[in-house]
C-alpha cells in the first residue's frame, strides 16, 4: 500500500456503526489502536481491509461459505482471503437486480423509480417554490429549468424499463419532494402513483398537522390512510402519504427495542389505526404506507434487524389469516380501488418536513444553487454551438450536479462528517462542464461553497485588555487575551514564521498581536502581514488574499484587511475592503496603529474602522504572511480560520449569578449519560448560570464543567444540549414547563416567557392560553445563541423589545432585575418520543442514544441539571 492508500483506508474503513465493529474482535482491536496507525504492519492493514468488507455484509451471508470460514478465522488474512470477500460481494451485487425482477414478475413486490440523478424535482422546475412554505426565506437567484426536470424523469423511466423489461408504475420522488407544479409532467410520462409524507397531505388539506391521541394514533385516519387523486393540466395520477410516526419508528427508534417487542408494537399500531377507522365509520379498505430509507436503519439494529423482521412478517401473516391486515403493493391497490377523493392542490414539501429547507435557504445551499445556476445559464447560452455528443456529455454533468444529495450536505442542518469532500466533488462536476466544452474554468468554481471550519483558540478572550501598541508586549498587557499556537505551516523555507497569534478587545478596539519565531526584521527586506477579518454588519467579501490572489484561499469570505508592511524594522498599516469580485480596495485614512519590535508585531483596529461588536459576537480571522508583494509564505491559523469571540465589553449589568454545584448532572439523583462517546463526562454539568442585561438585550449564560460537542454540526454549535430559561415577569403565567420536561414551577410561580435553546429549532415561547401547547413568539431568529467551546459556555440573547411588546410595555418600563428566572439543562434529541419537544428520553439502563437511571414510571423528568444553589431547600434531587 502507498501512503496515500493507507491514509484513505484509515480515514474510511471505520465508517461503520460501532456496534458492528464490536462483532469482530480483531476489528475492535484495530479500531482501539487507530491512533497508532503509522506503526501498523502489513498484516494489520490487510486485516482491516478484510474485516471492513466483512462487516458491511449481511449476517445471513456471513453464515454461509465462503465467508463463514473467514469470519471464524478472525485475523491474519491473506491477499487471497481479501479477494474471496470481494468476489463474494461482486456475486451478491450481481444477484440484486435479477432477484428483484423475478419477485416483481411474480407479483410479490413492486419496484419504484426515482428521477435519474435524484434531484428535488420541484426546485428544478422553479426554485422559488421553496418560498411557499417559508415566505421569509432567503433564496438564491431563481433556477427554472423545467425541461431538465422532465429529462430527469424520462432518464429514470428509460433505465427502469431497460432493467426490468417493463415501465414503472410508481415513483418515489427524490426525498418525497412533491408540488402541484410537477404533477402534470410526472403523470404525462405514464406514472400511475407517487408518494410523499403525511405532513405534505396535512398542509394540502389546510391543516398544520394531523393530530394524534395519547397512543399516537392519527385522529383523521380516513384522510391519511388512502390514496388521493392529483391532477395537472391534462393528466391525473394517485399520490399516497406515509405514516410518519410508524416510518420513523422503524427507521430510528425500534433499533433500541428487542426485535419481538418492536414487531409487536408495529402491528399493534396498525390495529389501533384499524380501530380508529372503525370508530370514524370510514369506508374501506384503507392503505397504511410505511416508507423510509431502507438501507440506513438496519446497521443500528442488533444482528441487522433479523429478529424484528422475522417477527414482523410472522405477525403480519397471522393478521392476514384473521382478515385484519393485508399487505399489498400501491399499484395493485389503486388499480383495484380506483375511486378515491381528489386533492385540490398539492402542497410543496418533502418527507423531511413540509418544505424544502433541507436543500435550499441556508447560505451554503444558496451559494451552491447560485454556482449551479451560473453554469446552467452558461450552457444555455452555448448549447446551440455544441455538437450532439458534446451537448449530451455536458448535460450529463449538469443533471449530476442537480442531484439532491449535494444540497443535503450543504448548510448546518445536515452533517456528513466530511462535507468538504462533497463540496469539492460538486464543484468538480461543474468544472467538468467547462472542460468538456473546451472553455476555461471560471474562478468562482475554485472557491469552496463551504467556508473552512473555524478553529477554536488555545484560550479564548476572557477579559478586556488595553495594551500599548509599541511592539514590546509588556508583562500583563495581554493577560485575558485569546491566542492560537502555530505548530506548523507551508512556506518556502523549512523554518516557520508565525509562532503565536493573539487577539483581544477593549471598549473601543480590536487588538492583534503576531509573535514570529525570529525577529521580523530578519525575515526579508520587506514583509507584509495581512489580518483578514469578517466584521460587524458584513459587507462585500473576498475569498482570496490580496497578494496571493487565487493561489491563497482564506477559507472564508473576508470583509476587511488590515495589512502591515514591515521594512527596516518599522511597521506601517493600511486598511482594505473587499470589492466583492475577489479583490481588495485600499482605503484612505483610518485609525489603525501598528508597531514592531524584535519578534513581536502589535496592532490596534478601532471599532470606528472595524464596526461596533456586541459581547458574544464571533468574527473570523486569518493572517497571511507575504514576502513583499511577491508571494504568500504562510497562512495562520494553519488548520482553518480563527474564531474571535467578543467577551463582555463592560456594557452589561449583572442581574443574577448562580454557582451550581459540580457533579449534580444526574437529574433527580440517578440519571447517567448515554454510552456513546459524544456525551463526554461533565458535558451537561452546569457550573454557573448568569443573567445580565444591556440597553437592548436580556442575556443568559450557561457554563459547563465538560466540553461542548458539535460533532453533528448544529448551526449555533449546540450539538447535544437543550437549555430552557423560564422567566416569571408578571402576575399569573403557567407552571408547567415545555412539553416533555415533565416538571413544573413551584406553587405561586408562573412563567410568561420560555426560552428554548437547542441546535436546530430554538425559539421563544409564551404560555399555552387556550391552545394545547406553548405559543411561539417570533421565529428561531428571536434568540441569538453563541456557543464558546473554549470557555465551555453557551450565551443566549433575547431582545428586550420583543419581551416588552408581549407584556404591553415599553422597553424603558421593563424591570428585568425584579423578575424570576429558572435555567435547566437537558439533552437534545433529534428523534424524540411523540409529544416531547426534542429532548432525550431516560430509560432504566443507558443505551447508545438514551439516558439511563429512570425510575419505573412513565412521567419522570428528562431534566439533567438545574441552576440551583448548593444550599437551597429542597435540593435539586428532591425537587425533581
Amino acid at each position: 500500500l502507498t501512503d496515500e492508500q493507507k491514509a484513505f483506508i484509515e480515514a474510511r474503513f471505520f465508517d461503520i456503526n460501532p456496534k458492528i465493529i464490536a462483532r469482530f474482535p480483531r476489528y475492535q482491536e484495530i479500531a482501539d489502536d487507530r491512533a497508532n496507525s503509522p506503526n501498523w504492519d502489513a498484516a494489520a492493514w490487510r486485516d482491516l481491509q478484510v474485516l471492513f468488507n466483512l462487516a458491511w455484509t449481511d449476517p445471513d451471508w456471513l453464515a454461509q461459505e465462503p465467508l463463514a470460514a473467514l469470519v471464524a478465522q478472525g485475523r491474519d488474512y491473506s491477499e487471497a482471503d481479501k479477494q474471496t470477500v470481494l468476489d463474494a460481494h461482486a456475486d451478491l451485487i450481481a444477484q440484486v437486480i435479477p432477484l428483484h425482477k423475478r419477485l416483481q414478475d411474480e407479483g410479490r413486490i413492486e419496484v419504484t423509480m426515482t428521477p435519474f440523478f435524484h434531484p428535488i424535482l420541484p426546485l428544478l422546475l422553479d426554485s422559488d417554490l421553496a418560498a411557499v412554505a417559508a415566505p421569509d426565506i432567503e433564496l438564491p437567484p431563481r433556477y427554472t429549468y423545467g425541461f431538465d426536470a422532465v429529462d430527469q424523469i424520462r432518464l429514470g423511466i428509460q433505465y427502469y424499463t431497460g432493467t426490468f423489461g417493463r415501465p414503472p408504475r410508481g415513483m418515489w420522488p427524490a426525498e418525497g419532494a412533491v408540488a402541484q407544479e410537477i404533477v402534470g409532467m410526472v403523470a404525462r410520462e405514464g406514472i400511475l402513483w407517487m408518494a410523499s409524507d403525511e405532513e405534505v397531505l396535512a398542509r394540502s388539506l389546510g391543516k398544520a398537522a394531523f393530530s394524534r391521541n395519547s397512543r399516537e394514533v392519527v385522529q383523521d385516519a380516513d384522510a391519511l390512510y388512502r390514496p388521493w387523486i392529483v391532477s395537472g393540466r391534462d393528466h391525473s395520477m394517485y399520490i399516497i402519504f406515509r405514516d410518519k410516526v410508524i416510518s420513523d419508528k422503524v427507521g430510528f427508534t425500534y433499533s433500541g427495542l428487542g426485535g419481538a417487542a418492536a414487531a409487536q408494537d408495529f402491528v399493534e399500531r396498525l390495529l389501533a389505526i384499524r380501530q380508529q377507522l372503525a370508530e370514524e365509520g370510514a369506508d374501506g379498505p384503507h392503505l397504511v404506507s410505511v416508507i423510509l430509507d431502507g438501507e440506513n436503519a438496519w446497521e443500528h439494529y442488533p444482528n441487522d434487524g433479523k429478529e424484528f423482521l422475522h417477527n414482523l412478517y410472522q405477525l403480519l401473516e397471522k393478521e392476514q389469516e384473521k382478515g385484519t391486515i393485508r399487505t399489498i403493493t400501491p399499484a395493485d391497490y389503486v388499480t383495484r380501488f380506483a375511486d378515491q377523493p381528489a386533492l385540490e392542490r398539492l402542497w410543496p414539501g418533502s418527507w423531511v418536513s413540509p418544505d424544502y429547507l433541507t436543500w435550499i435557504g441556508e447560505d451554503e445551499e444558496n451559494r451552491a444553487w447560485e454556482y449551479l445556476g451560473r453554469v446552467r445559464a452558461f450552457v444555455e447560452r452555448k448549447k446551440h454551438s455544441l455538437d450532439e455528443a458534446t451537448l449530451a456529455a455536458v448535460m450529463d454533468a449538469i443533471y449530476t450536479a442537480e442531484g439532491s444529495d449535494w444540497f443535503w450536505w450543504y448548510g448546518a442542518d445536515q452533517n456528513s462528517g466530511d462535507d468538504a469532500s462533497f463540496d469539492e466533488q460538486f464543484r468538480r462536476t461543474l468544472m467538468r462542464v467547462y472542460e468538456i466544452m473546451g472553455e476555461p474554468v471560471p474562478t468562482f468554481l475554485k472557491v469552496p461553497v463551504i467556508p473552512q471550519r473555524t478553529q477554536p483558540p488555545e484560550a479564548g478572550a476572557s477579559a478586556l485588555i488595553s495594551p500599548q501598541i509599541d511592539g514590546q508586549a509588556a508583562e500583563g498587557e495581554w493577560e485575558g487575551a485569546g491566542y492560537y499556537l502555530e505548530e506548523g505551516g507551508v512556506q518556502a523555507t523549512a523554518e516557520q514564521v508565525v509562532g503565536r497569534l493573539w487577539y483581544g478587545f477593549d471598549k473601543g478596539h480590536l487588538y492583534l498581536r503576531l509573535d514570529a519565531r525570529r525577529p521580523w526584521a530578519d525575515l526579508a527586506e520587506e514583509t507584509r502581514v495581512g489580518f483578514y477579518l469578517t466584521r460587524p454588519g458584513g459587507g462585500a467579501e473576498s475569498p482570496f488574499s490580496r497578494i496571493g490572489g487565487e493561489e491563497t484561499l482564506l477559507g472564508f469570505g473576508a470583509h476587511l484587511l488590515l495589512e502591515t508592511t514591515i521594512r527596516q524594522g518599522e511597521a506601517t498599516a493600511r486598511l482594505y475592503l473587499a470589492d466583492g469580485e475577489g479583490g481588495w480596495t485600499a482605503q484612505e485614512g483610518g485609525g489603525a496603529t501598528v508597531a514592531v519590535a524584535g519578534n513581536t508585531l502589535e496592532a490596534a483596529l478601532p471599532f470606528a474602522d472595524f464596526g461596533q461588536p456586541a459581547a458574544g459576537d464571533t468574527f473570523k480571522l486569518r493572517v497571511v504572511v507575504s514576502e513583499g508583494e511577491a508571494r504568500d509564505v504562510q497562512v495562520a491559523p494553519g488548520g482553518g480560520p480563527g474564531a474571535l469571540i467578543v467577551p463582555d465589553l463592560g456594557l452589561t449589568t449583572p442581574i443574577l449569578t448562580i454557582a451550581d454545584p459540580e457533579g449534580d448532572d444526574h437529574g433527580p439523583g440517578s440519571y447517567v449519560y448515554p454510552t456513546d462517546n459524544v456525551f463526554a463526562d461533565g458535558a451537561y454539568d452546569l457550573v454557573e448560570f448568569t443573567v445580565a442585561e444591556d440597553d437592548h438585550n436580556l442575556i443568559f449564560r450557561f457554563t459547563f464543567a465538560g466540553p461542548l460537542n458539535n460533532d453533528w454540526g448544529a448551526p449555533n454549535g449546540m450539538g447535544i444540549h437543550a437549555l430552557d430559561v423560564y422567566i416569571d415577569a408578571a402576575e399569573g403565567g403557567t407552571r408547567l414547563l415545555l412539553p416533555g420536561r415533565n416538571a413544573a414551577l413551584p406553587e405561586g410561580s408562573g412563567w410568561e416567557f420560555a426560552l428554548w435553546a437547542e441546535g436546530w429549532t430554538p425559539g421563544l415561547y409564551g404560555p399555552p392560553g387556550e391552545e394545547a401547547e406553548p405559543q411561539p413568539i417570533g421565529g428561531p431568529e428571536t434568540l441569538n445563541i453563541l456557543s464558546d467551546p473554549g470557555q465551555r459556555r453557551i450565551t443566549i440573547r433575547v431582545a428586550k423589545s420583543v419581551l416588552a411588546e408581549q407584556l404591553g410595555l415599553s422597553v424603558e418600563e421593563l424591570n428585568p432585575a425584579a423578575w424570576g428566572y429558572l435555567g435547566v439543562v437537558l439533552s437534545q434529541e433529534g428523534y424524540p418520543a411523540s409529544g416531547v419537544w426534542r429532548v432525550r428520553d431516560v430509560e432504566p439502563s443507558p443505551q447508545q442514544w438514551r439516558l439511563g437511571g429512570a425510575p419505573p414510571d412513565t412521567n419522570h423528568t428528562r431534566i439533567l441539571d438545574v441552576a440551583y444553589p448548593a444550599d437551597w431547600t429542597p435540593t435539586q434531587e428532591e425537587a425533581l
